[in-house]
């Protein structure tokens, strides 16, 4: 039997549990001009600087599903019988 370390407990807790969507790492350049006292490619070149893009999660019944699996079940969690008697209604 392995051991769960911290960090492995960590992620799970950002990522949801039915389809283990998580966080990601993401590359942006801003558009910068180099400065008027440097010459050359390098001065024109924008650094490219890394961000983490988290997900939009929620806990429904203790448990943490991404905002597109909630949907689905939530829907699948309404009874059958109330979705009967709305459609009698309309």
């Amino acid at each position: 039997m392995q051991k769960t370390q911290a960090c492995d407990i960590v992620y799970h807790m950002l990522a949801c549990t039915k389809c283990g969507k998580g966080k990601n790492k993401q590359s942006f350049s801003r558009h910068k001009k180099g400065s008027s006292g440097a010459g050359g490619t390098w001065a024109l070149r924008a650094p490219i600087h890394q961000t983490t893009q988290k997900p939009n999660l929620h806990s429904f019944k203790g448990v943490r599903y991404c905002t597109k699996c909630l949907r689905t079940v939530k829907k699948a969690f309404v009874k059958p019988e109330a979705a009967t008697q709305e459609s009698a209604v309309v």
